[in-house]
């Protein structure tokens, strides 16, 4: 999942990124991207051993991030869908 938090007033711009799936050295991993938009980029990678406990961390970390004021960015292909079922008047 994808949020974003931007405030201009206070220069801020920032992204973070989480996805839970398998791994190639663990049966399954969260990823985790942060940083400013259009800026230099973090990652961190948590191996889980399970893929119930990989959707409860990225979980958690979402609702975490939610908390502090970032806000889902919906998917571009979600909403051309909702177009085409519910074209604008």
């Amino acid at each position: 999942m994808l949020l974003h938090r931007v405030n201009p007033a206070r220069n801020e711009a920032r992204f973070y990124l989480v996805e839970a799936g398998p791994s190639l050295l663990d049966p399954f991993a969260v990823v985790r991207v942060w940083g400013r938009i259009g800026g230099a980029q973090q990652h961190k990678i948590n191996p889980c051993a399970s893929a119930a406990e990989a959707e409860q961390l990225a979980e958690r970390l979402i609702r975490r991030k939610i908390k502090r004021g970032y806000q889902p960015v919906e998917d571009k292909g979600e909403q051309n869908e909702a177009e085409k079922t519910n074209p604008p008047l």
